[in-house]
């Protein structure tokens, strides 16, 4: 073939190999793939027809490295779901038992233009063959939070801060793909190997460092590590003086870049500081460990701290986009109130008018959109905060739960979740979303395995969304006063007054006994009637939603989400938790002809002519048909 860029293409893909890209025939969005799974389909592409035993794909795709079979397995799953193979179809890839796998489709080769060969780099730094870049390869890094060797608190956030300079400005360098902040942050104070990390991150290197301050002097170590071996491939060590810390982290993040990549082009890693305020950044930084654990308390005092960064401030830009983060996520918790979500919206746009690269304020608008009906808008915003930066956990896990999951795609919501969680393995938060989300799929055994993990990881374990999973499990698995105890803890003082208690123990002994079903209705209809409509929260009217259905009220259930449609609608939001309209429970009620009417308020038929309807639907005209 003659030198060029080429592409291979089967079914509706084709496969960039010089950018290492899957992209759809007509379009340019790449589909997310890890680096593995992009070569384990590389492979089998490159092989077409040919049988391929798991040992030929484990030693082709981990040289020299040992691994389980397992992950062999993961990616061929990750791979059917991105190809849109649904169970039992083999259109692209075939699974010989106890033999192998073979890639069916047929496949072409399309040559292109060597305009991209012309301009690669020629390097003149001797480098070990196992770590030096193919002319077209981006090198998988992760770079961890800088550990701090001092008793001094503010030397942890600098390091912190090291280590996000470094992933900001290492992603504009087009010969790395770089792991995200969630990703990396997650091993922050665990003492890990680094070859577990890189295997947990799918990533070829490591770079990692330690920060002493002793009086006016800083030290700072760091090292690139090889993710197979462990082995060191460079360290350095710089000293300088605290007499201006800001300029002091700015010129080592500069030297570090320069020392691990000097033998790149790195034109494009142009860098702006984020602030000259290292009082501004100790207060972002602070806010973004409050972020990680997201109670009611922790993101309003994330918000006021960072308005107090923003008044030292006013231009330092991911503080906007944190701010933004904080006000949306607070929205969503609390019925989606416009007013905190235009706030939101203002500040996410102001991010991304100082710093047009932050691709998490295009999923902070993508959630604001969601939350507002607007489900065109929110696909184009997280689309584009994934085309900013390919390996995000945040842009994925957003998209799965404010728009796939509303929308009945329930399959590709699992398949986004679980590759954000390969993305950030060691997240809680995502555990815990995947749990859920299996919860969603009726399969409970799955579900308590993720929701015990994001608990051990650290989750807080009173947060109301932690107790409502844990409530479904317990009654799904007939642990009715257990599951009782749960939800009650999460009742407002005045939802508890109104009665709260008393229908969430008579639904629950209801469950043990249906002779107490006309009983159990007749309490949560005084509960609701009770309690005032501005206090029944979103989260409590799905649930009665469900639980209306499962003691077979349907009338009554519909009767709940007209209500909340019509307090939502009249806050110019409809909200969300609406994935639960999908679920195994609420057959029953999307058989009620009033079901079509709700989803028209929703608003999701434009949705839904353009993205497909939901799972084991088919959308003929305006209304939805079982498949």
């Amino acid at each position: 073939m003659a030198p060029g860029r080429f592409t291979y293409e089967f079914g509706d893909f084709r496969l960039d190999v010089a950018r290492r890209l899957l992209l759809p025939k007509r379009g340019d969005r790449a589909l997310p793939l890890t680096a593995r799974a992009f070569d384990t389909l590389l492979y089998l592409v490159e092989h077409p027809g040919k049988l391929l035993s798991k040992a030929t794909l484990l030693g082709a795709i981990w040289p020299n490295v040992v691994v389980e079979e397992n992950s062999l397995n993961q990616n061929i799953s990750l791979l059917r779901r991105v190809l849109g193979e649904h169970p039992g179809e083999y259109r692209f890839i075939v699974t010989v038992p106890g033999r192998g796998y073979r890639f069916v489709a047929e496949v072409r080769t399309v040559s292109e233009p060597a305009d991209e060969r012309r301009r690669a780099p020629v390097s003149n730094v001797s480098e070990p063959a196992h770590t030096r870049a193919a002319p077209h390869a981006r090198i998988p890094l992760a770079i961890l939070p800088f550990a701090n060797l001092s008793s001094d608190p503010a030397t942890d956030y600098f390091g912190e801060g090291m280590a996000e300079e470094l992933i900001n400005t290492f992603a504009r360098v087009r010969w790395f793909e770089v792991a995200s902040r969630t990703s990396t942050f997650a091993f922050k104070d665990r003492n890990v190997d680094v070859r577990k990390i890189a295997r947990e991150l799918d990533v070829e290197a490591v770079l990692e460092g330690s920060i002493r301050r002793v009086g006016e002097r800083i030290r700072v170590t760091a090292q690139l590590v090889d993710g197979r071996s462990g082995h060191h491939l460079w360290s350095e060590s710089y000293e300088r003086g605290c007499d201006d810390l800001t300029r002091v982290q700015d010129e080592l993040t500069v030297a570090i870049v320069d020392s691990t990549a000097s033998h790149f082009v790195i034109g494009s890693a142009r860098r702006k500081t984020p602030t000259r305020d290292l009082e501004a950044y100790h207060l972002y930084l602070q806010a973004m460990t409050l972020r990680a654990q997201p109670s009611e308390d922790n993101l309003e005092t994330a918000v006021q701290i960072l308005d107090r960064a923003l008044a030292r401030d006013p231009d330092f830009a991911r503080a906007w986009y944190a701010i933004a983060e904080a006000r949306a996520h607070r929205a969503a918790n609390d019925g989606c109130a416009l007013t905190q979500l235009n706030h939101a919206e203002r500040d996410a746009r102001h991010a991304l008018a100082l710093d047009p690269s932050i691709s998490r304020a295009h999923g902070v608008l993508g959630l604001i959109n969601a939350c507002c009906g607007r489900w065109i808008a929110a696909e184009t915003e997280l689309r584009k905060a994934l085309s900013l930066v390919a390996r995000n956990p945040d842009a994925l896990v957003f998209h799965a739960i404010y728009v796939a999951r509303q929308a009945g795609h329930h399959r590709k919501a699992l398949a986004e979740i679980q590759l954000a969680y390969q993305f950030a393995p060691s997240s809680p938060a995502l555990a815990l979303h995947l749990g859920a989300q299996k919860l969603l799929d009726g399969d409970p055994a799955e579900a308590c395995k993720w929701i015990d993990l994001a608990i051990a990881n650290g989750y807080p374990r009173d947060l109301a969304e932690v107790r409502e999973a844990r409530a479904q499990l317990a009654m799904r698995e007939g642990r009715f006063d257990e599951a009782a105890q749960e939800l009650t803890e999460t009742l407002s003082p005045i939802s508890r007054e109104a009665g709260g208690f008393e229908a969430i123990q008579s639904f629950y002994r209801a469950q043990s006994d249906p002779s107490r079903n006309d009983r159990a209705i007749a309490a949560l209809q005084a509960w609701e009637t009770k309690l005032p409509a501005e206090d029944l929260e979103p989260g409590a009217a799905h649930r009665l939603m469900v639980w209306y259905t499962m003691l077979r009220a349907i009338d009554a259930a519909h009767d709940v989400a007209q209500r909340l449609i019509d307090r939502l609608a009249s806050r110019g939001t409809i909200g969300n938790g609406w994935g639960i309209l999908w679920t195994r429970e609420m057959q029953t009620f999307r058989a009620s002809p009033r079901f079509q009417q709700l989803l028209s308020r929703l608003g999701l038929l434009g949705y839904w002519r353009q993205y497909g309807p939901p799972d084991n639907y088919v959308l003929r005209g305006d209304l939805l048909h079982g498949s």
